[in-house]
């Protein structure tokens, strides 16, 4: 089957759909697309009107080209940060690094002409080996202090930390932002929740072995959901294996109005407003 092939779902629109969460400068868009990133961005997701996309960088590097990407669409904004995993591979120290990301945003004009509305993505990330932890807490710590520093929201990655992740952000209670595409317990949304945290979900919540996911879906106030794509990555079924958009967070909001027993339209509404609540967009 070939994304040709599938076909979404007419009784449901992207009209009015955020997605929180996406990489549209990635390399897979312009190696496995025709007409790359650009394509998709101005005939699957900004001509199909999903409302606004938060382009998310990883490393110095793709920052920049985030932050380029966003200023050709109006209706994107970017996020600036070193993700846990690039931290490991990246030459200079935590210092040098994020010095690096620090003039990207240090006054309010930049911040404003990048068109930045969060640090991220930081965070843990325990699943590829070899891990260096020290390395990895250094610039989660010292981005959480930026964050606070520049009165941003962070978006926050955690594979496999969820313990340590959560002890992080406990420690920086001025720090509020969204755990993105969660995985931890229900439990544990919960207190983010009441420390000012929201949750996002991304396609993970309509796989079939998702009921974890769909549990805590269940829990979260109303008013702290939001739906991402990750994208390239995490597509929704039917379309799982396939290179993600964010013109498929269709059926993440339909699996979403499923368990909370909202109509598709309501959790549209819900989840956009909840974006520009955290984001100020």
């Amino acid at each position: 089957m070939s994304c040709e092939d599938v076909v979404l779902n007419e009784e449901f629109s992207c009209r009015g759909i955020i997605d929180s969460h996406a990489h549209y400068f990635d390399r897979r868009f312009e190696a496995e697309v025709e007409g790359g990133a650009e394509s998709i961005l101005q005939n699957e997701v900004f001509g199909k009107g999903i409302s606004a996309v938060i382009n998310v960088g990883t490393n110095p590097e793709n920052s920049i080209l985030c932050i380029e990407q966003a200023r050709r669409y109006e209706k994107m904004y970017a996020a600036v940060g070193v993700h846990p995993e690039d931290c490991q591979h990246l030459d200079g120290s935590a210092a040098e690094e994020l010095a690096k990301i620090r003039t990207l945003l240090d006054t309010p004009k930049k911040r404003a002409e990048n068109k930045i509305v969060a640090i991220g993505e930081i965070g843990y990330d325990y699943y590829w080996q070899p891990v260096d932890k020290a390395r990895q807490t250094e610039f989660f710590e010292c981005q959480l202090e930026m964050a606070r520093e520049f009165s941003l929201p962070v978006i926050i990655h955690d594979r496999e930390a969820h313990g340590d992740c959560f002890d992080t952000v406990m420690r920086h209670p001025e720090t509020v932002g969204v755990f993105h595409s969660y995985s931890g317990s229900a439990e544990m949304a919960k207190e983010l929740v009441k420390k000012g945290f929201y949750i996002s979900f991304s396609g993970v919540l309509t796989f079939k072995n998702a009921r974890k996911a769909r549990e805590v879906a269940a829990v979260v106030p109303r008013d702290r959901i939001l739906i991402e794509t990750d994208c390239p990555y995490l597509a929704p079924h039917p379309l799982r294996g396939h290179i993600n958009n964010s013109s498929y967070m269709v059926y993440t909001a339909k699996t979403l109005s499923d368990i909370l027993g909202l109509g598709f339209d309501d959790v549209v509404n819900l989840t956009a407003n909840n974006a520009k609540r955290l984001f100020e967009i």
